[in-house]
């Protein structure tokens, strides 16, 4: 989408970053209500643009809609200064025949949707950098423009992760040793250090499976005869 940035406010770039993070402030909860999440990623939706834009003193202005030959759909807007009328951003929306979820939607959603487009690529224009200041987890592509995403993208696959098996031996291990504790009326870390005396080890989790298997049985054993 073309966009072209017709005015910039002179100013001492100080008194800029502390217009902006003031703005950010100012704006962040209404912003951030106004995200859309999308592959662990989030994005300002048109009204948080347009938000954004008040605060600063400006406000969008759509210039033409107008459908194509093709069947796709073009708008065109202007970001307007209120203080003076001075245009100091414009861009374009696109609404196109190949986008899977709006070729079958109604003419009148298509346009709608293209002035959206161009509203929130007007203000992104003249105001992403306020975005990083808001939120650096923020992206400052328009929401608009990639929700096609959520139909499109491909599911991802699973990844299947194998247990490790020395983790539920030592889960029954330890209620073992718990057991055998309560039963014998002794402390469990008692248990616990004279069987990594039995074999030789600093720490239960540096028994292999077979010792894991036989300390189990082991204490069952005890249980049983108890």
């Amino acid at each position: 989408m073309s966009e072209t940035k017709l005015a910039v406010i002179d100013s001492d770039p100080a008194e800029v970053v502390a217009r902006g993070n003031n703005t950010a402030k100012a704006c962040k909860a209404i912003i951030l209500q106004n995200t859309m999440q999308l592959q662990g990623k989030r994005w300002v939706k048109a009204e948080g643009w347009q938000a954004l834009a008040a605060a600063c003193g400006y406000s969008p202005r759509i210039d033409v809609v107008e459908e194509l030959a093709n069947g796709d759909i073009r708008a065109m807007c202007s970001l307007i200064r209120l203080s003076d009328g001075e245009v100091v951003a414009s861009a374009e929306g696109y609404i196109g025949t190949d986008e899977s979820m709006w070729k079958s939607r109604p003419r009148y959603a298509k346009r709608a949707m293209a002035q959206t487009r161009a509203t929130s690529r007007a203000c992104r224009s003249a105001l992403a950098w306020i975005i990083p200041l808001l939120d650096a987890g923020l992206e400052t592509t328009p929401a608009e423009e990639v929700e096609h995403l959520a139909l499109t993208a491909k599911p991802s696959t699973p990844v299947v992760v194998e247990a490790d098996p020395k983790t539920e031996l030592l889960a029954k291990l330890t209620k073992a040793i718990t057991q055998v504790a309560n039963k014998q009326g002794i402390p469990s870390k008692d248990i616990g250090e004279q069987l990594r005396k039995n074999y030789g080890v600093a720490s239960a989790k540096d028994l292999s499976v077979d010792q894991l298997n036989e300390a189990i049985l082991s204490l069952n054993e005890t249980l049983q005869g108890a």
